[in-house]
């Protein structure tokens, strides 16, 4: 009979679709395994492209720099304090050079700065170049300013010449004179009387007596007349004051007596003393007066 020998078709159907399963996994396997080899293709390829694009961004940036530092070289100027500014920023590019070829910085951030430092540059040209316009207009200035002062200065020189001619006619016309001068010794009596003498043995004072003459160019008011005293030895008769020294002729001397003078231009009577510490020697006394270092009169008197 036929059923004692039946066909194991569902055995086959099962085998088909376990098959059929493995094909679909495999095919879907395929699938992901290229997509993601596609990925990662174009990944590399983008990442080649960004190694390219920063390469040839860091080459341009270096060029920048490096252009821009020849920029810098090319500024001169005397003044110091843009000297000093010049070399600091070339010292910047420098250090953005460093680093950009270290790799260790932003090269958008550096081409930023780049910029900036190149603004910096070309506002220091047109300083320097006003600097220099400034310098050539004080360079002609400075000519003209010679010349005119050359002229000033020979001017001047004549000026000084004859106002030195004049104030040497005017000093030698203010100096004073004396009209009369006579000195001689004294002694006094014990009614305090003033006697002249011409013993070295009783003199105890020394006077000198003359009258200034008129002068209308020297200016009036109070005059400092000194009368130096030189005896027979030489020496100058000591002032009992200790400052006894005057100038005089260009010379700083001695003197022996002093007095204050009001002189109104009119002819003054005057008349000076000086009182012996000690006795007196015999011999030749000279005695000179003095106003503002000029001699004005001498006189001169024995004592046996």
């Amino acid at each position: 009979m036929d059923q004692s020998n039946p066909t194991p078709e569902p055995r086959k159907n099962r085998s088909n679709t376990v098959l059929l399963v493995l094909v679909v996994l495999l095919l879907i396997s395929n699938v992901v395994l290229l997509y993601l080899w596609s990925q990662k293709s174009d990944q590399a390829q983008t990442t080649q492209t960004q190694l390219t694009q920063v390469s040839s961004e860091k080459e341009n940036v270096t060029k920048l720099l490096e252009d821009m530092l020849v920029q810098y070289d090319t500024l001169s100027t005397d003044n110091e304090q843009l000297r000093t500014e010049i070399e600091a920023q070339k010292e910047k590019i420098k250090g953005l050079m460093d680093q950009v070829q270290r790799g260790k910085t932003d090269l958008f951030k550096v081409r930023k700065e780049a910029e900036t430092l190149r603004k910096i540059m070309q506002g220091y040209v047109v300083t320097i170049d006003s600097l220099n316009q400034v310098n050539q207009a004080l360079q002609a200035e400075n000519v003209a300013t010679k010349q005119q002062l050359g002229e000033v200065t020979g001017q001047k020189q004549a000026l000084e010449a004859q106002s030195a001619e004049q104030q040497a006619l005017i000093a030698k016309g203010s100096v004073l004179s004396t009209t009369t001068i006579s000195a001689g010794a004294l002694f006094l009596r014990n009614s305090g009387k003033q006697v002249e003498t011409e013993r070295a043995s009783k003199a105890e004072m020394i006077k000198c007596c003359f009258t200034l003459g008129e002068n209308r160019t020297t200016m009036p008011g109070n005059k400092t007349l000194y009368m130096r005293i030189i005896g027979p030895d030489g020496s100058v008769l000591p002032a009992t004051e200790s400052d006894n020294r005057f100038k005089y002729e260009g010379v700083e001397g001695e003197f022996s007596a002093k007095r204050e003078v009001n002189y109104q231009n009119q002819p003054v009577d005057v008349c000076m003393f000086w009182t012996a510490t000690g006795k007196l020697n015999g011999g030749q006394y000279i005695v000179q007066i003095y106003e503002a270092g000029t001699s004005v009169g001498k006189a001169t008197f024995d004592l046996k």
